[in-house]
């Protein structure tokens, strides 16, 4: 975890303080337990066999109902068309998730009323804002969030236990924390403010 000092937290509230800002890129040679093993590209090319092997069996029920029954022409086209439907239906969960990365969605194994609990929880932390988490692969998500620290709090402190938390309990390795000093006029601020659900 690297810190510097800015000013300012993205939008004017008039004064401020210095305050610590962190980039975690989470490079780390050891696995934890809570990471997901998935590869969309994997996932993708097991599909792509098995929609092979479908396609075959497919083919070989249609030649045996039409060996058995040559007036049943029609059973080739049919089981054709049954299990293209069942390879594409295991095909949509994997289009699913390709799309819901390349739009950057909110990732769907996270609550983001529990990850601003957890923040806002955070010793010394008055309230949380910008808060933005979205998905970089299937397997890998990434954080920024701007962390209003009370005036006697230690703002290194505040980013490594931050990062520590959200490595350990979210699976986030990717992450930016800017810590700033409180002001009251944060609580009227509509830029400050964190969604609710």
């Amino acid at each position: 975890v690297s810190t510097q000092s800015t000013g300012g937290h993205g939008h004017t509230h008039g004064d401020h303080s210095g305050h610590g800002h962190s980039h975690d890129h989470g490079e780390h040679g050891h696995s934890h337990s809570h990471e997901k093993k998935v590869n969309i590209n994997v996932r993708a090319a097991f599909v792509h066999v098995l929609g092979d092997l479908v396609q075959s069996i497919g083919v070989l029920i249609a030649a045996v109902i039409i060996k058995v029954q040559p007036t049943w022409i029609a059973a080739d086209p049919i089981c054709t068309f049954v299990f293209s439907i069942l390879v594409l239906i295991t095909t949509l969960t994997i289009l699913r998730d390709a799309l819901h990365v390349l739009m950057e969605g909110f990732p769907r194994d996270i609550s983001y009323p529990s990850l601003v609990s957890d923040l806002s929880s955070i010793p010394g932390v008055h309230k949380i804002h910008s808060l933005h988490v979205w998905s970089l692969t299937v397997d890998k998500n990434a954080l920024s969030v701007h962390l209003a620290i009370e005036d006697k709090c230690n703002p290194e402190k505040t980013l490594v236990y931050a990062n520590k938390m959200l490595r350990e309990k979210y699976g986030i390795y990717q992450t930016t924390v800017q810590v700033e000093r409180w002001q009251e006029i944060m609580e009227d601020c509509n830029s400050c403010q964190v969604p609710t659900f």
